[in-house]
């Protein structure tokens, strides 16, 4: 029964953990020189205070990145990049990239599910490292109860 209890405490202590860390950018730019383009050189300690750049709780848990004119000219109105909160999931769960037309320019969009998911670098660090934590306690409390 003891061990009961505390299976249910940590799997409640994670989705805790799961639900606060869902966040994504929000920002939107144009041109060669804006903020929001790739590279993205942001993380959620450097983007405080920048203007423009915001993190922002996302019920769904699922972030994008659209880049408007990918293909067209390479001047300052040429490309526009702009990273949002989905309000949705997409239907097959799937994260991945696609091409479209957007002001009939072709344009790339990109989801992701994760904390902060729509900046460059990847998550499966960090998802990594929280297996292999959970791993540990799990033993952890089978050892000791």
């Amino acid at each position: 029964m003891v061990r009961g209890s505390y299976v249910v405490f940590i799997t409640l202590i994670l989705s805790i953990c799961e639900a606060s860390r869902r966040q994504c950018f929000l920002c939107r730019s144009r041109g060669e020189l804006g903020d929001c383009r790739d590279s993205f050189p942001y993380n959620v300690t450097t983007a405080i205070g920048q203007v423009g750049l915001k993190l922002a709780p996302c019920s769904s848990g699922w972030c994008g990145k659209t880049i408007e004119g990918f293909r067209g000219p390479r001047d300052d109105f040429g490309t526009a990049t702009e990273r949002s909160c989905l309000t949705q999931a997409p239907p097959d769960g799937e994260e991945r990239c696609a091409e479209l037309r957007i002001n009939n320019k072709p344009s790339l969009l990109c989801v992701c599910r994760g904390d902060l998911c729509n900046s460059a670098p990847s998550t499966s660090f960090q998802l990594s490292f929280l297996s292999v934590g959970l791993i540990i306690l799990i033993q952890f409390v089978r050892e000791f109860l």
